[in-house]
This record gives C-alpha cells, sequence and structure tokens, in this order.
C-alpha cells in the first residue's frame, strides 16, 4: 500500500470535526449530487425553466435563434420533439453557435424570455 501524504495539515481535532460536520451536511441537502436517479425529471428553479435543445440554424450574439427541444421519454435516450422556442444569444458570448449545437436555455419569467445559457463546443 502506498502512504498518502495529507494535503491539508496541522488541523485540529476540532476542525476536522467542524469539516466532517459541513461534508454531511451537504450531501444531506444535495442528495442528487452522489445518487443517479434513474429517471431524470425536469426542474423548476425560481419560476424558471431549463431545457436543452438545438439550435435550428446559427445564431449570432445579440439576436435571438430558434431551438428545438430534446426530451427524454422514460428510459430511452434524449430526443428531438416538435417544440421549438426563440431563444436568445445575449449573455452567454460573443461567439456564433453553429447551425446543430447543443444549448441549454432558460426561462426567465420576469422578462418573458428564453436564454442560451451553455452551449456545445464549436
Amino acid at each position: 500500500m502506498v502512504a498518502v501524504e495529507p494535503m491539508i495539515t496541522n488541523l485540529s481535532e476540532t476542525d476536522i470535526a467542524i469539516l466532517r460536520q459541513m461534508a454531511a451536511d451537504f450531501r444531506a441537502r444535495n442528495p442528487g449530487t452522489f445518487a443517479r436517479r434513474t429517471v431524470r425529471q425536469p426542474r423548476i428553479i425560481e419560476g424558471q425553466n431549463v431545457k436543452i435543445g438545438k439550435a435550428n440554424a446559427d445564431i449570432t450574439s445579440g439576436t435571438a435563434g430558434t431551438v428545438t427541444i430534446w426530451r427524454r421519454d422514460g428510459a430511452t435516450a434524449p430526443a428531438a420533439t416538435t417544440e421549438t422556442v426563440d431563444a436568445n444569444l445575449d449573455w452567454l458570448s460573443t461567439e456564433t453557435i453553429s447551425s446543430g449545437k447543443m444549448v441549454l436555455i432558460q426561462f426567465f419569467d420576469d422578462e418573458n424570455a428564453w436564454r442560451i445559457v451553455g452551449a456545445e463546443c464549436e
């Protein structure tokens, strides 16, 4: 067995107990971080929906583009649906998102707008 050097040294027993309790509290509040669900469910985050999809055409910075929503039905792999939304590319980047690239979009209820908040690398 290979000896492993500790990364943090000179911690008191109290410090170690606090760190262990913080880790236990984090695991208790974030169960999905450590265990996968068999079927992922859509999540509502403060009234803002988050979805994945593919850009139907190139989307340039400062404009909106049409995104086809992808969804998983049961145990099947994610697939395109007939749902489309117009999503703004105004926060994420100054780079163009090419047609066919996967994007993460989020709905902002107070603005009644979908925004692209993540995209597949070019």
